[in-house]
């Protein structure tokens, strides 16, 4: 491949980073032939990330960029990206490791196949040590296996826009730390949107794959730390409506028959689990109600009814026929 320096920019948000972001940049480092132009993006840290990324700031192999917490990894990707000048733009969180050698290999396919936004990879999940507690962990959804049709080499698909977005609505088959976007394509699908704090990358990754086919490779790309209280393990009820909101953009800007079907499912689904982590963990009934009611005009089901139902009775008479 001719003209890989500075062909890729990683972007890395980073926020209270500093124990374990080096081994995170250190495996973009190893990749061999490649000159990547390396974004971190400090998010309000509080502690001595600066002290930590210090020496690879000198030598010319780090940007970094700093700014007051944001609440969220939208807001520093949409700063890497504003800042990057390479043709592709890596999205790799600060604690998560690549396997160096798929870079450019990625980049290749990228390269050979100008109609595509963005690829994605595997990735195995590790503990915070980074032993391997499921190993090649998209190899599980079956959904998303299903629209393997197109085959670009022995360990490489082609999906076409349709699938991809029909299918990311169904199950989130995509590892921020494996996505090469490309950067022209990113700047047509608009910014990361900040008023999200767990579902800025899907909805990213839905805008991209609407505007074009997508590359999926089966190697493992990455290895995801599984730690304990990070972000996509808190605030269910704000994850579930920023489901409502991702699925309702996709109603707005989708003409595609199964498109808006698996929106619309998404939508219910999500309204459903509101609903009932509203009425049965917090005890609101009239918010609960609402969810209910908006999951059953998205998708009629039973649950949807019944919880409408449940809802309306009084808090009595819900608990004489509640009881076992």
């Amino acid at each position: 491949m001719k003209g890989i320096k500075m062909k890729l920019t990683v972007v890395i948000p980073a926020y209270n980073a500093s124990a374990l972001i080096l081994p995170t940049i250190q495996s973009v480092l190893d990749a061999v032939d490649l000159e990547p132009e390396i974004i971190v993006v400090d998010d309000g840290s509080t502690d001595d990330l600066v002290g930590a990324l210090e020496p690879l700031i000198e030598q010319g192999k780090v940007m970094l960029f700093r700014q007051s917490n944001s609440g969220g990894p939208a807001s520093p990707r949409n700063k890497g990206v504003a800042s990057a000048t390479g043709e592709y733009v890596l999205f790799l969180d600060s604690d998560d490791v690549l396997v160096s050698s798929q870079i450019l290999p990625t980049l290749a396919q990228l390269d050979a196949n100008p109609e595509v936004t963005m690829a994605c990879g595997n990735f195995d999940i590790t503990d915070s040590d980074l032993n391997v507690t499921i190993p090649r962990n998209i190899d599980r959804y079956r959904t998303f296996q299903a629209v393997l049709k197109e085959p670009l080499d022995h360990a490489a698909w082609l999906i076409s826009s349709n699938d991809a977005v029909r299918t990311l609505l169904q199950t989130n088959y995509i590892g921020t730390s494996s996505v090469i976007a490309r950067r022209a394509a990113l700047n047509r699908a608009g910014s990361f949107d900040e008023s999200m704090k767990n579902l800025d990358d899907r909805d990213m990754w839905i805008r991209l794959a609407q505007l074009g086919p997508i590359i999926y490779r089966s190697d493992v790309f990455y290895l995801y730390r599984d730690v304990a209280g990070s972000v996509s393990k808190q605030r269910q009820v704000e994850q579930f409506r920023e489901r409502v909101k991702v699925a309702d953009k996709v109603l707005l800007n989708s003409a595609n028959r199964q498109i808006r079907r698996e929106a619309k499912k998404w939508r219910a689904k999500s309204l459903l689990k509101i609903g009932y982590i509203l009425f049965h963990e917090r005890g609101d009934r009239l918010n609960a109600r609402s969810a209910f009611v908006g999951s059953f005009a998205s998708w009629p089901t039973l649950p949807a009814f019944k919880g409408v139902i449940k809802s309306l009775l009084p808090e009595r008479l819900y608990q004489r026929f509640a009881k076992p």
